[in-house]
């Protein structure tokens, strides 16, 4: 069964609100008995425990639910193709051998077999082994467990709904780095901008507990919101791009407090309903993000600090206001011993006159003057085309500490 309409089975409409029946603790039983199930079929043929699996089990579980977990077991384990010969070799010779004559099927396989070194039987077991459905069932992984299977189907879930959004907005609260990074990371057409404070009573003492962080990343009563397209906006919705939205569910986790709300459609273009995903609902939270983005990032910040010893180099710093936006900077370099000298760095891979031109007009808007933008020199376009008034260094695969100190 597809996964959207899994996706449909185990949502309802409330109005035009999405209901999603999340998997929770009440589900652990038959979730268990699930794992039991699947683990009495490690060894054999995949589409024979698969099938098994759609069954009732021991311990009763709701239709729609248990198909939502039985695909997260099937992504979690590995296929095995287990035959004499290779699947591929076996096809091969096969088709050969029957294109020479008008045999029956029969006489093909043991005329094959012969060819071969084996027996008709393991020839035809052979022959379409490396399918998903006809490989052997693997393992599940050591560290399985129901609440691990349930956290897994939630996530699924609404990503499914995710891939079917037309638009989305986030809100969030403290510890919000996380969310940016990622949202910037996979290039989603997104504007970000400072979100009101919560309405919480305990807003005040978030704030006694976060003080000394980033204003705005890390304490609860600050905020970002980012108004997002979705797959279905685009004039080519691509599965990529709803991965990639589905992958900030997981890093909204990180936030002391988020509100998602996607604008999907249901059925027909015209039928929209509103899903809302927010903190406390029952999904997996995101690994944390490395250090940095890319190589190029780590290995500029390595260099730097050894070549500028006097030199502060600040990854992500606070990010700026202007023009209704907020503007996240790569680096801000701070000089040890005269503070007034700073500087933010950005660097820029993918980019046109526009983007640049829309970029500085941001930073003068916020009366920024000591922004450096690193651009690569294999993408965009060339000099003649640059803003006259920006201070640029162009990189290839490594950027120049030498060439950032003369700036500075």
């Amino acid at each position: 069964m597809l996964p959207h309409t899994l996706a449909r089975l185990s949502s309802q409409l409330g109005g035009n609100q999405l209901v999603l029946h999340y998997l929770t603790e009440k589900d652990h039983a038959w979730l268990r008995a699930l794992i039991d199930e699947y683990e009495r079929g490690v060894g054999s043929k995949r589409s024979e425990l698969f099938t098994r699996l759609k069954e009732p089990l021991a311990t009763p579980a709701p239709k729609a639910k248990q198909r939502w977990a039985v695909e997260v077991l099937q992504r979690l384990t590995e296929a095995r193709a287990k035959a004499a010969i290779p699947p591929r070799d076996a096809r091969w010779a096969t088709f050969a051998t029957a294109a020479t004559g008008a045999a029956p099927r029969s006489e093909v396989l043991k005329n094959t077999a012969l060819l071969l070194g084996t027996d008709a039987e393991g020839l035809e077991a052979a022959l379409f082994a490396d399918l998903r459905s006809e490989s052997t069932t693997g393992a599940l992984p050591a560290e399985i467990s129901p609440e691990k299977i349930a956290l897994d189907a939630n996530l699924r879930l609404v990503s499914s709904w995710m891939q079917r959004a037309r638009g989305v907005r986030i809100a969030a609260w403290g510890n919000t780095r996380a969310l940016v990074r990622q949202a910037r990371l996979h290039g989603l057409i997104c504007n970000i901008r400072r979100a009101a404070p919560p309405d919480t009573a305990s807003a005040a003492a978030g704030a006694a507990v976060a003080s000394g962080l980033d204003a705005l990343t890390e304490n609860p009563t600050e905020g970002v919101e980012l108004e997002i397209s979705g797959p279905r906006a685009l004039f080519r919705h691509t599965l990529i791009y709803g991965r990639a939205l589905s992958a900030l569910i997981p890093r909204a986790l990180w936030c002391h407090r988020f509100e998602l709300c996607a604008e999907c459609q249901t059925g027909s273009a015209s039928a929209i309903a509103t899903l809302t995903v927010r903190t406390g609902d029952p999904l997996r939270v995101g690994r944390e993000l490395a250090p940095y983005d890319s190589q190029l990032e780590a290995r500029f910040a390595k260099d730097f600090r050894k070549a500028a010893p006097d030199w502060n180099v600040i990854r992500e710093p606070r990010p700026v206001e202007s023009l209704g936006s907020l503007i996240f900077p790569d680096f801000e370099l701070i000089h040890r011993h005269d503070p007034t000298r700073r500087w933010l760095l950005e660097i820029v891979g993918f980019w046109t006159p526009k983007y640049l031109e829309e970029k500085l007009r941001k930073l003068r808007a916020a009366r920024l003057e000591n922004v450096l933008l690193c651009i690569d020199q294999e993408r965009g376009c060339s000099d003649a085309e640059l803003p006259k008034d920006a201070k640029i260094i162009r990189y290839r695969r490594r950027i120049d500490v030498r060439a950032v100190l003369a700036v500075l």
